[in-house]
């Protein structure tokens, strides 16, 4: 590998975060390798340049990352295309757009659906479904 290489390894690395849809884990492994790579090839961070313009992100969530959130809670996801959906209940249904790495709940109420909270990203989501995701309770012995 050549120093061109690693700024340009380090460069996409630094994409990699939780905001784009990366799970905190491999956040902290992009971290740890970029910083590895300018300790190795004797980089400053201010050497490295801005990565490559892209009209779209390298490290954009796909739909299998948030189908195993909603298998966490056992709520069947549904998609097409940059959008999908899942039912919470009979009256709350959660929509996520993939693109965005967004989600809203929107909620019966007698006035129709309303949207009532919005927000950015899976952890968001997670923590939103352990408060109000309904509760699956098995009496089998293990």
């Amino acid at each position: 590998m050549t120093v061109e290489d690693a700024l340009r390894k380090i460069a996409l690395l630094r994409k990699v975060s939780t905001d784009n849809g990366a799970l905190a884990a491999e956040a902290e492994a992009a971290y740890r390798l970029q910083k590895a790579l300018m300790r190795r090839f004797d980089i400053k961070s201010q050497d490295v340049p801005d990565g490559p313009a892209t009209t779209s992100k390298p490290f954009g969530l796909t739909w299998t990352y948030w189908q195993e959130l909603f298998d966490e809670f056992d709520l069947p996801l549904t998609h097409f295309g940059g959008r999908g959906s899942a039912e919470i209940s009979y009256t709350m249904i959660v929509y996520i757009r993939l693109a965005a790495n967004e989600w809203w709940i929107e909620e019966k109420s007698a006035r129709g659906w309303q949207a009532t909270v919005r927000d950015r990203g899976m952890d968001s989501l997670r923590n939103y479904l352990r408060e109000h995701a309904p509760k699956k309770y098995s009496f089998v012995k293990r």
